[in-house]
């Protein structure tokens, strides 16, 4: 739900559309006639949409019904059909005959409002309706709430707080307006706002998840990251189906820091949903956690889903620029900057990478190269694997890279012929399993390296 807006040389995070996090207001119909001995056409039914709209079909067939009773089972046909997969166009196709037979029932007017605002169709069309209902029915909560959620979506926030207004004073115990006026005034930056309307709509229905993680993400805004970590646990422990509360606690587990806990949010969230947002972030803790290679597998990953994501080029040209790569760097931030002309990031990006490729070249610089006695073990300058390319690019793993092998050398050099076969296979398998291992989700290049040198300098002493 929300991200960050660092400089042009710090990362930032992809954002979850906030579409998702608005629910509509429960849809209510009006009453009808008992269809038959069995399965009754009437509001709050506990049948099945299966058992429910051939009921309500009985009613609606038989020209002999009243218009009134006919155009009410059709509303409650609607709403069974809108619970069916695939049938949203059914449902508003009955919506529509109800209206042309009762075209001054305020709830049909609602219903298709909301409809369209649910089928991200016409949005205007959706306002529109919602428009009519409360006309005929100035006294509905409900229907301000919900042409409250339309404006949110359309960006109109002024609009949609005097909406989110009226139907709080209409009904002051509409949990729904005052959590979605409380994601206005996070859209608006008014976070303290939306944590008071927020908490006042846990207060009315505790039992919200969407409710605690909107809060959570505005706690995280004003840097109050353990209470946003724990809205998102509360929500996660609501409703542990949904893969945004995992991303979102990631999210403010990353802001603290906390790397390690951070990936393992966003491995569940891929479990539950493998969307770019969610590999773009994993990839942004991993890079943070120094892990480079897992990073940059995360961030393809995510460009394999969605190739027009812009984030994850700005978030990986920021990487290439760590790694020394600085052709690639500048083209991911110009496909960033295509793809999102007002991305600041991505334009101070390129200006640098003009600038850094101008005075040092394309090619990455090589300071690190063998014979230059304060780097890797290998030449930097005829490095092709990408996990050498990662060391040449981290001094730290460099010289972890040189003291391996320097320390290795020595204990072969002592180890008498009895055990140095021993010794040269395990050297070859640690290689092996590092360059087939690394860029793997969960490989520690840092972690393994440094275990193998421990394993080496214990065998040295």
């Amino acid at each position: 739900m929300c991200g960050t807006h660092p400089s042009a040389q710090m990362l930032s995070f992809a954002k979850i559309s906030f579409r998702s996090l608005l629910l509509s207001a429960a849809m209510s119909v009006v009453l009808v006639a008992p269809a038959s001995a069995g399965v009754d056409c009437v509001i709050g039914s506990k049948a099945a949409p299966a058992e429910l709209i051939p009921a309500c079909s009985a009613i609606i067939d038989q020209a002999s019904h009243p218009s009134l009773d006919r155009a009410a089972a059709l509303l409650v046909r609607a709403d069974a059909n809108a619970r069916t997969s695939g049938a949203l166009t059914q449902a508003l196709r009955d919506i529509d005959r109800a209206i042309a037979l009762d075209g001054k029932n305020a709830k049909a007017w609602r219903l298709r409002g909301d409809l369209l605002r649910e089928a991200g169709g016409d949005l205007n069309r959706a306002a529109a309706d919602l428009s009519k209902a409360i006309e005929l029915d100035p006294q509905d909560s409900e229907s301000y709430e919900l042409r409250g959620v339309v404006y949110t979506n359309q960006h109109r926030l002024d609009r949609a707080l005097a909406d989110y207004d009226q139907a709080i004073r209409l009904k002051p115990d509409n949990a729904q307006a005052w959590s979605d006026r409380g994601v206005t005034y996070y859209l608006g930056g008014d976070n303290e706002k939306a944590i008071r309307d927020l908490s006042e709509a846990l207060r009315l229905d505790p039992n919200r998840p969407r409710s605690y993680t909107n809060r959570g993400a505005a706690y995280k805004k004003l840097g109050q990251l353990d209470k946003s970590v724990a809205d998102d646990g509360e929500a996660i422990r609501l409703d542990p189906k949904v893969p945004e509360y995992y991303d979102n606690r990631g999210l403010a587990l990353a802001a603290m820091g906390e790397y390690d806990k951070a990936i393992a949010d966003y491995d569940q969230a891929l479990r539950l949903a493998p969307r770019p947002n969610f590999f773009t972030n994993r990839g942004d803790s991993y890079h943070l956690k120094g892990e480079l290679g897992a990073a940059l597998s995360d961030y393809e990953a995510a460009l394999k889903l969605d190739p027009n994501f812009a984030l994850t080029y700005n978030n990986r040209a920021v990487l290439y620029k760590k790694m020394g790569e600085r052709k690639k760097a500048l083209a991911d931030y110009e496909t960033a900057l295509r793809l999102d002309p007002g991305n600041d990031n991505a334009a101070g990006g390129r200006r640098t990478m003009i600038a850094e490729i101008a005075k040092f070249g394309g090619e990455p610089l090589r300071p690190l190269a063998a014979n230059s006695g304060n780097g890797p073990s290998f030449d930097c300058a005829t490095a092709k694997r990408e996990v050498e390319k990662v060391i040449c690019a981290d001094p730290q793993l460099g010289v972890l890279d040189r003291q391996i092998a320097e320390t290795y050398e020595r204990v072969l050099k002592s180890a008498g012929s009895r055990f140095a076969g021993g010794l040269r296979r395990t050297q070859r398998d640690f290689l092996t399993t590092r360059n087939t291992s690394f860029g793997r989700p969960g490989y520690d290049l840092r972690k393994v390296m440094q275990e193998r040198l421990q394993r080496l300098n214990a065998m040295d002493s």
